[in-house]
């Protein structure tokens, strides 16, 4: 008796191989801007402007229709960042280009002016002056609103020198660091304004990392996993603001790694959050407030040849859990 099964056996699959078809495109002279309108635009999107950029974009605005109304609808759009080194040789002519883009279209604080900086060291040679009249060498002045400037990594991308930024709003500094060895030179120096730090080095600066003088109306700045290092001050903080930081490090500054002075509210957030080797007092609260965010054995403050937490005229440090 045939005991065998009368099924048939079962077939492998069979990889089923995928070819690419390219698409033949014939010549048509009668047909105007054949060779733009026929690419797909996730070709124009994602290869040709990528190597053009908003500077050849807007160039080529006169050489056919096409051109100008790609360019209305990526301006518009906001998809166009500014490049340093591409669209504009140095960052010493952004300010300019930036007072031209924003007299023909709106940015916002979720919309904002983005200006990409690459690899390398990027030199500032304006002068900027402050409050009280003084002009400061390699320091470039923010004339504009809601601005974010990209770098390539705290590493790879150098601003040799800084920025001045008074009474504007949304300036945002990601992935740089910042040198201002200038007499005086101040990484940044912000006065009525309100800005944010991520991933920012402000290091050797002559005077300070980041400045801020007294301020007469709400000044804010956040700083996250932002180092402030071998510069006079790491922080000089003064006026009626309110300062946050986050997993922040201060060392190595020939006076205090964070100096608090007229009613200047300053958060500290984050267990990276240390200061130490300082070569005056770690912390110093001059009629300020400092909160730390943190439990108190939380070693905060540390190794400084001054006070490692320094109080004066009423000022307070204190040690908040949230």
């Amino acid at each position: 008796m045939d005991t065998k099964s009368n099924k048939r056996p079962r077939e492998e699959p069979v990889a089923t191989e995928k070819r690419v078809v390219l698409k033949t495109i014939i010549y048509d002279e009668l047909k105007p801007n054949q060779w733009l309108d026929d690419p797909p635009l996730e070709i124009w999107d994602h290869v040709i402007i990528p190597m053009l950029g908003l500077k050849d974009l807007a160039l080529s605005r006169t050489v056919c229709t096409f051109f100008e109304a790609y360019w209305q609808d990526k301006f518009s759009n906001n998809v166009l960042p500014l490049r340093v080194g591409f669209d504009i040789a140095t960052l010493d002519g952004v300010v300019g280009v930036i007072e031209i883009l924003s007299s023909r279209r709106e940015y916002t604080k979720l919309n904002p002016c983005v200006v990409l900086l690459g690899k390398g060291d990027h030199q500032i040679t304006s002068s900027f002056t402050d409050t009280h009249g003084y002009e400061i060498a390699t320091t470039l002045g923010i004339t504009r609103s809601n601005i974010t400037f990209v770098g390539t990594g705290k590493d790879t991308t150098t601003i040799l020198g800084g920025f001045g930024i008074y009474e504007q709003e949304n300036i945002t500094f990601k992935n740089m660091t910042l040198t201002n060895t200038s007499d005086s030179g101040r990484g940044i120096d912000m006065h009525n304004a309100k800005v944010e730090l991520i991933d920012v080095a402000l290091k050797g600066c002559d005077y300070a990392g980041l400045y801020i003088p007294f301020s007469t109306s709400e000044t804010t700045v956040v700083a996250t996993r932002c180092e402030f290092a071998n510069s006079g001050y790491g922080a000089y903080v003064r006026g009626s603001l309110t300062s946050t930081f986050n997993n922040c490090v201060f060392h190595d500054n020939s006076n205090d790694g964070i100096y608090g002075y007229h009613k200047a509210t300053i958060h500290l957030h984050g267990e990276a959050t240390a200061i130490h080797s300082n070569g005056d007092d770690g912390i110093y609260a001059c009629s300020a407030k400092v909160l730390i965010h943190l439990p108190c054995h939380h070693n905060t403050s540390y190794n400084n040849e001054g006070e490692d937490r320094k109080t004066l005229m009423g000022g307070t440090i204190t040690n908040v859990e949230d």
